[in-house]
């Protein structure tokens, strides 16, 4: 019998062998983290709707950069990032996380800053000797969109441009409707693990039959010997994908829900989700976006399965994006120490206009919180058994190729950090 291909075939520079624990549970890895990635990677800090109008501005306090960043756009539309440091005697300027202002102003002494963060007001400004407030701004950070996700970078001089570092993985992304899914939940968590723990736990398929046995195990599509493999994964320079099938007839697996007539009474009969299948059943075309003129970007579904439900997009180093026809979910594992991460989970849907969307729509809510929670409780669990030394290596099966991908890119690139500051050294 002819054995499939496996996925590690494609992909012979990251090895097959056991992934070190160290990674997971040394501090001064994480500080390397820190230095070599955090501080030098493009990060998602959120989307343009969340500052949409002029003076609108939010602040992003990024522990693993040692960073507050003030994100805000200015009187001609441009969205602008700068630190969150008064030039003058180092007091912050921005003190609320979201807001609307026509300036910052520095609490400490009245140093006032323009949206742009150029230095537009300050106090007895006659007593400072050689003052020349243009050299005096608030220090800029670079900043940029992707299909409306914005994207900031600490490193003073990014050696890639944002549109650089996304592609070729996401290209083609552009028709995807990001800007019209405008109803929007949230949960935030701090969770006691490393972040790669964390985002371990959210690029394979291998736990779903365990870890999510009663809540979406059911509507996720198995091979004949019954287990939940995807349909295919790809592995970029950084980047890293994987592909979904579904069962249509399941509120979880059928990614067209909300969006067309029903045509039968979907799944009634299934134990234990009754209530699903009927979410599904009242929620066709319960929503206020057209979707019959719809075209979605040639990148997803890109094996063009016949069942296909979402694809996984792990945008490094900590960005996870799953795309559906009719909606979408954005998380970020951002790490806070060693051993703890804040895990930020945003779900984006189009607006429902009948009783029957918003039943989905918040029976959808209700189960992603609870699949979620489920996925979550596995993690401090595993860091606190990985501390214990027990163990030093990790063994992955095939399927599990995006969690060796994770661990070979974030050792590529503080190898590569390390290498260029010895260089630096050695020409000094």
């Amino acid at each position: 019998m002819t054995q499939p291909a496996r996925l590690h075939d494609r992909y012979p520079e990251l090895g097959n062998g056991t992934i070190a624990v160290g990674p997971y549970i040394d501090p001064a890895y994480y500080e390397l983290e820190k230095k070599y990635i955090f501080k030098r990677t493009w990060l998602q800090v959120g989307r343009v709707e969340e500052i949409p109008k002029v003076g609108d501005f939010m602040v992003r306090d990024i522990k693993v950069c040692d960073s507050s960043i003030v994100i805000a756009r200015d009187r001609k539309k441009n969205i602008h990032a700068f630190h969150n440091v008064c030039s003058h005697r180092l007091n912050k300027i921005a003190y609320e996380p979201t807001g609307n202002t026509r300036k910052f102003m520095c609490r400490f002494h009245g140093w006032a800053y323009d949206l742009d963060g150029s230095l537009s007001g300050v106090p007895d400004e006659k007593s400072f000797t050689d003052f020349d407030k243009k050299c005096y701004g608030l220090t800029p950070v670079s900043v940029d969109t992707w299909n409306g996700f914005i994207f900031i970078n600490l490193d003073q001089n990014p050696a890639q441009s944002l549109k650089e570092f996304m592609e070729p993985m996401f290209a083609g992304f552009e028709t995807y409707p990001f800007e019209k899914f405008t109803a929007c939940y949230e949960w935030n968590a701090v969770v006691g693990c490393n972040w790669k723990v964390a985002m371990d736990a959210f690029q394979e398929t291998y736990h779903v039959g365990y870890v999510h046995g009663r809540s979406i195990a059911y509507a996720l599509l198995k091979d004949e010997d019954g287990n939940q493999h995807p349909i295919d994964g790809l592995c970029g320079t950084h980047h890293r994908r994987l592909s979904i099938a579904g069962d249509p007839d399941t509120v979880y697996g059928n990614p067209q829900a909300a969006t067309q007539a029903a045509e039968k009474d979907v799944g009634v009969n299934q134990t234990g989700h009754r209530i699903a299948a009927k979410a599904l059943k009242v929620a066709q075309g319960g929503t206020r976006l057209d979707f019959s003129d719809m075209r979605l970007p040639e990148a997803l579904n890109w094996t063009k399965h016949p069942t296909w439900a979402f694809d996984i997009n792990v945008v490094f180093p900590d960005f996870y994006l799953s795309c559906r026809p009719n909606y979408f979910q954005a998380y970020n594992f951002r790490p806070l120490a060693h051993d703890k991460t804040l895990f930020e989970a945003r779900v984006y849907y189009p607006e429902m206009s009948t009783a029957g969307g918003r039943f989905y729509q918040e029976y959808m809510k209700t189960a992603l919180r609870d699949v979620l929670l489920e996925d979550l409780s596995t993690l401090e669990t595993t860091q606190q058994a990985a501390e214990t030394g027990a163990k030093s290596e990790m063994v992955l099966q095939d399927f599990e190729l995006m969690v060796r991908h994770q661990a070979v890119v974030v050792d590529r690139m503080i190898e590569e950090g390390l290498r260029r500051d010895g260089q630096l050294k050695a020409a000094e």
